[in-house]
């Protein structure tokens, strides 16, 4: 997942301002106001439903498609409400929506919960489309049976995929800047939408596939070693968009990265072995597991005191790697060992309110309430149950 620098800055702006935020009481919260905004020097006229707004008129506004724009005042040109009610799109509006924005070359497949709009084979994003819905059946099935409940998408879920990287880039540039480069694929918080490209490369054997008249394996393909980052990105960016959309994450509240990352990767371990590519949830991550043990052994580890209370080294290209290392590895141990302290957790910054940034104190007090102050005896618990990890 990731945060664009315009989001993140904005809401680094809004740290500034935290008590201006208030609710907007007395107005019609269901009302459709369009919006003419200057973003980047471009303008663009949305419409959805002001969620929040503060005191000067910065905002954040949700979309028919489930979009979240925060807006600040000083880019906003005009704004116009009327009392219509904003009606969510379903599947056949939302892809309608797709493929006007995408334009020429481009089709759509629906499956239960998802819209993919593509320009690679269709048999490609119908697979896509497998994947996601089995992750998303799991990923609810896993969490009811953890005691947590909750709720299918509100509405149909969005996922852009390039035939091929140029395309994927050009398109991810406009959101994610220079990071663009380093992600095979990503969920945006702002867009809602989940955007990839086709790393098999069927794009380039359409040719072949109407010459012979026959449809390569996409299974076949994916279940190769060289396959497993492939895998992995498309389960573990999907993990962030049914997380989000199902009630156990809030858009645009205070989500400690490392709780978001940790269970993006508790469910994106490939299967190989297996003809559907991705087997379930919980497995162990070895590739994340492997690079913790090593920086362990080199005394190289950070704490889980310091992936509480500081996004700083799990955002940083320099530490990144390790820290979603140490993600992965604090966030297995708690969800195996500590079940129902991990849920109640989960659900209680499930509830924090939109557009609050905690500090460290904040961030350690919500930690300890659940997992207990004693962070010595949890780390010794912690070595001492994942030292039995083959």
């Amino acid at each position: 997942m990731s945060l664009t620098p315009q989001t993140r800055a904005w809401l680094d702006r809004q740290t500034v301002a935290l008590g201006l935020l208030i609710l907007l009481t007395g107005y019609n919260a269901t009302a459709v106001e369009t919006v003419m905004v200057n973003l980047d020097g471009r303008p663009k006229q949305l419409t959805g439903r002001v969620v929040i707004e503060d005191s000067v008129g910065s905002m954040l506004l949700e979309t028919d498609e489930g979009a979240l724009w925060p807006l600040m005042a000083d880019s906003i040109r005009r704004r116009q409400s009327n009392s219509t009610p904003l009606t969510k799109l379903d599947k056949d509006s939302l892809a309608e929506r797709l493929l006007q924005e995408m334009g020429p070359g481009y089709q759509v497949y629906q499956s239960k919960h998802y819209v993919v709009v593509f320009n690679t084979t269709r048999k490609y994003a119908q697979w896509c489309s497998s994947l996601l819905e089995r992750l998303q059946r799991g990923f609810l099935a896993y969490w009811k049976k953890q005691g947590l409940e909750l709720h299918d998408p509100e509405t149909p879920l969005a996922v852009v995929v390039f035939g091929d990287k140029a395309a994927y880039m050009e398109y991810a540039r406009e959101e994610l800047g220079t990071a663009a480069g380093s992600a095979i694929g990503f969920y945006s918080l702002k867009t809602n939408r989940i955007t990839m490209y086709d790393l098999t490369g069927m794009q380039a054997l359409r040719r072949e596939e109407t010459r012979r008249g026959s449809m390569h394996d996409i299974s076949a393909m994916l279940s190769k070693p060289d396959a497993a980052p492939l895998v992995a990105t498309i389960v573990h960016e999907a993990t962030h968009q049914i997380a989000f959309n199902c009630g156990m994450q809030k858009r645009f509240a205070d989500n400690p990265v490392w709780l978001g990352e940790g269970l993006a990767m508790f469910c994106e371990t490939p299967d190989l072995y297996s003809n559907r590519s991705w087997s379930g949830i919980g497995k162990i991550n070895y590739e994340r597991w492997d690079r913790y043990r090593e920086n362990a052994n080199n005394d190289q580890t950070g704490t889980i005191r310091d992936l509480v209370v500081s996004d700083d080294r799990i955002r940083n290209p320099r530490t990144a790697v390790d820290a979603y290392a140490e993600a992965w590895a604090w966030t297995y141990f708690l969800i195996t060992w500590h079940t129902d302290e991990y849920v109640k957790y989960v659900k209680m910054l499930s509830e924090k309110p939109l557009l609050s940034l905690d500090d460290k104190k904040t961030r350690l007090t919500d930690f300890t309430k659940h997992f207990g102050t004693d962070f010595v005896k949890l780390e010794d618990e912690f070595y001492r149950r994942m030292s039995r990890i083959d």
